[in-house]
């Protein structure tokens, strides 16, 4: 499957750091799209998370360091049985 051109647009959009008119087309698509609407519906419960941990500026730091890896590595710490 071809990875959706919107795909990089999630975790800006999560984060409040897309321009007013990319938040726009973002939040259009999302709707109509199932991979980015399962996508955002999950990394925005990671969000939430982050947010009531007080652990968001962490989030920022590692972005940078490799947004996928941390996006794993707080999925499983966070979704362990």
């Amino acid at each position: 499957m071809k990875p959706c051109k919107y795909d990089s647009w999630i975790d800006r959009y999560l984060l409040n750091k897309l321009k007013p008119e990319d938040q726009a087309e973002f939040e259009e698509h999302y709707f109509i799209c199932p991979h980015c609407f399962a996508k955002l519906d999950q990394q925005s419960e990671i969000v939430q998370i982050l947010k009531k941990e007080g652990v968001l500026d962490t989030y920022q730091v590692a972005h940078s360091l490799g947004r996928r890896s941390l996006w794993r590595r707080l999925f499983r710490k966070h979704h362990r049985p």
